[in-house]
């Protein structure tokens, strides 16, 4: 029974070639050079144009050079067996005609799977890429791992060298494994990094409990406590590598001037006490001198001698009086050398504390961070506490975030935050502090400031945003907030008012974003 063949058109050889050599297949008919024009004028419908049908070899032999033409066009992948099919029928070699062909139907055959493959070129391309990704994106991202890049780089040639369905079968199996194995080893090494980062968080911890009063040292602790206890970004790590490695500079050379200064005042005080310590010897041996003429005095009653003593002693005297003037003066220059050192001892102290400041900020903003936010916040609830004012904070998260960092990239999110901490110290009192929660959320503490009059500025900061448009790529990008306003109850801890400015502002984004809640105000037993 023929096989319908109204796909084919007879009119293109290389679909009639192809049709040839499935039927050939499906019949398991012996591939000689007679059945393949036999089946070839049956897909036509009639003996091939231009091949006398009284010499039929011939007429093979010209439709089997443009078989060979065809499946070097579109297999090139089975050049080898096609120019030993090609030479065959040059030679008219029939019997190694039929060899050959029979070997180009058997690798057409396990190619895919029994069907012609009229996509090889595809597959071909299909498969080096899979090499390209196996050797320069899998193995090059396990040069840590050894034993995994080895068998990366084992898989890669594997593929390439796949030649049968049978061979791709087990180098997708040896992929899978791999996969496998890539997974194991990544949770492996997030459970190690998860442990490294629990050690450090406690070394950084008993050290800071160590300290007493180093305020600069507490302060970069802070600064890697703050990083380490959040997710890892690799910005964040490497911004906070870049001010810590700024700060320790620039406290090495603070230090190093104080110790400097330190040694400068031991030295002038051990000067200071050595030249007291000889002027009470001169002292000493002032008073023997005259004890010795005193009782040079008692023993003579010569007056000659007497003169003589006389002159000793004013002698004595002047030269006493000169050691105690040159005493006095070196006293007093040391006295002011000591003086000077200690005044630059309290400026090193000064820049120490100013250094200390900057790692109350946040590193990428600007605004404050969680330890900055700390400080504030307890000075001006005990002046509140103390004078008996209002003192309230806002609480800001910026809309649709995530959204901005997904179509933008995180570079832009970035940007967004230092814009939006930018206008806001534009436009808040300059008795007003800004500081970072984390993410995308912030704080403004509002000191001597009502509820009231704490959401109206806040609505302010609002509208100031809508106007001052941040540019990504200049383009325009809007940038809104919702804010949540509480006022401090006295004696309000610091997370309780947190807490209840969080809630109001979570009500602003559920009733629309780009708004102002006020928070209800605090229970009775708020206070601490």
């Amino acid at each position: 029974m023929a096989e319908p063949s109204d796909k084919i058109n007879p009119g293109n050889p290389t679909e009639v070639a192809r049709e040839t050599l499935r039927r050939l297949a499906l019949r398991r008919i012996a591939p000689t050079p007679d059945n393949y024009q036999t089946l070839y004028e049956e897909i036509v419908g009639g003996p091939v144009a231009g091949t006398p049908e009284a010499n039929p070899s011939s007429g093979a032999a010209g439709v089997l050079a443009g078989l060979t033409r065809d499946l070097s066009l579109h297999h090139p992948d089975l050049a080898g067996p096609v120019e030993l099919l090609n030479q065959a029928v040059r030679k008219s070699d029939w019997a190694q005609c039929r060899k050959q062909l029979g070997q180009v139907v058997l690798q057409l055959k396990q190619g895919d799977g029994g069907e012609l493959r009229p996509q090889a070129d595809n597959l071909t391309l299909l498969r080096e890429l899979l090499v390209k990704t196996l050797e320069f994106g899998v193995v090059a991202q396990l040069s840590h791992i050894p034993r995994l890049a080895e068998r990366g780089q084992q898989l890669a040639v594997a593929v390439r060298d796949a030649n049968s369905s049978t061979t791709l079968r087990d180098a997708a199996s040896g992929l899978k494994s791999l996969w496998v194995d890539i997974e194991l080893q990544s949770s492996e090494a997030r459970d190690q990094q998860d442990t490294l980062k629990r050690i450090l968080l406690l070394l950084v911890e008993n050290i800071g409990e160590m300290l007493d009063d180093d305020a600069w040292l507490r302060g970069q602790l802070d600064m890697v406590q703050e990083v380490m206890a959040g997710p890892l970004k690799i910005r964040s790590l490497q911004e906070a590598e870049k001010r810590l490695k700024e700060v320790i500079y620039k406290q090495s050379l603070v230090k190093h001037g104080l110790r400097e200064a330190t040694a400068t005042l031991k030295a002038t005080m051990t000067t200071f006490v050595s030249r007291m310590r000889d002027a009470v010897a001169a002292n000493d041996e002032y008073q023997g001198r005259i004890a010795t003429h005193i009782d040079r005095i008692s023993r003579t009653e010569d007056v000659i001698e007497l003169n003589r003593i006389l002159e000793a002693l004013l002698e004595e005297t002047r030269a006493a009086q000169a050691d105690s003037r040159r005493a006095h003066e070196n006293l007093v220059q040391e006295r002011d050398t000591a003086l000077q050192a200690e005044a630059r001892i309290k400026d090193l102290e000064d820049q120490l504390a100013r250094m200390s400041a900057l790692i109350r900020e946040d590193p990428l903003t600007g605004s404050l961070n969680r330890r900055g936010l700390d400080d504030e916040f307890v000075r001006e609830a005990a002046r509140a506490d103390r004078y008996d004012t209002p003192f309230s904070i806002a609480v800001l998260d910026v809309d649709n975030f995530k959204a901005l960092n997904d179509k933008r990239g995180h570079q832009a999110g970035d940007d967004a935050l230092v814009h939006l901490v930018k206008v806001a110290q534009e436009e808040l009192r300059i008795t007003d502090h800004i500081a970072r929660l984390g993410g995308e959320e912030f704080l403004v503490i509002l000191p001597n400031t009502g509820r009231d009059e704490a959401a109206r500025i806040i609505t302010r900061l609002q509208r100031s945003l809508t106007k001052k448009y941040f540019l990504d790529n200049n383009e325009r990008v809007l940038i809104t907030f919702s804010a949540g306003v509480a006022e401090r109850a006295p004696g309000e801890a610091q997370e309780a008012l947190i807490t209840r400015a969080d809630g109001a502002m979570y009500e602003a984004k559920r009733s629309g974003k780009n708004r102002v809640c006020l928070a209800p105000d605090a229970p009775a037993d708020a206070a601490d």
